[in-house]
């Protein structure tokens, strides 16, 4: 059993080199017991983007705060809270933060794919 708060993620853990302006906590991750997949959360902060990615992998991704567009393909597609996305194997993608407040969403990846995490420390597991 694995519970966390994303409020309870210690600083020296979250991932603030990724990219400028973006954070990445991780919530849900192998070494915590996870069999199958990760979960993180990102936020965006003023003017944030995450890099132009292309995976072998699906993944799924769910808004939570903030607003925020996604280039797939070529084409984007606004975002706010409780939007569900599916990005599917191959398809190139990017997320931007627009408007004031920052833009956070979870992102759910197969176990193993995530090598972001190697950058900080995970000793924080807790137990429910």
């Amino acid at each position: 059993m694995h519970k966390i708060n994303i409020d309870e993620v210690p600083e020296e853990s979250i991932n603030r080199v990724y990219m400028r302006g973006v954070s990445i906590k991780y919530l849900i991750v192998e070494e915590f017991g996870a069999p199958n997949f990760e979960m993180r959360y990102f936020e965006l902060q003023k003017g944030g983007k995450t890099s132009i990615d292309q995976h072998n992998y699906e993944h799924e991704v769910f808004v939570l705060r903030g607003k925020g567009k996604m280039v797939v393909k070529d084409k984007e597609f606004l975002l706010r809270p409780n939007d569900a996305i599916l990005i599917e194997s191959n398809e190139s993608h990017q997320f931007y933060q627009i408007g004031e407040d920052p833009f956070g969403f979870i992102c759910i990846v197969p176990n193993g794919v995530s090598r972001s995490k190697y950058k900080v420390p995970l000793n924080y597991k807790k137990e429910g």
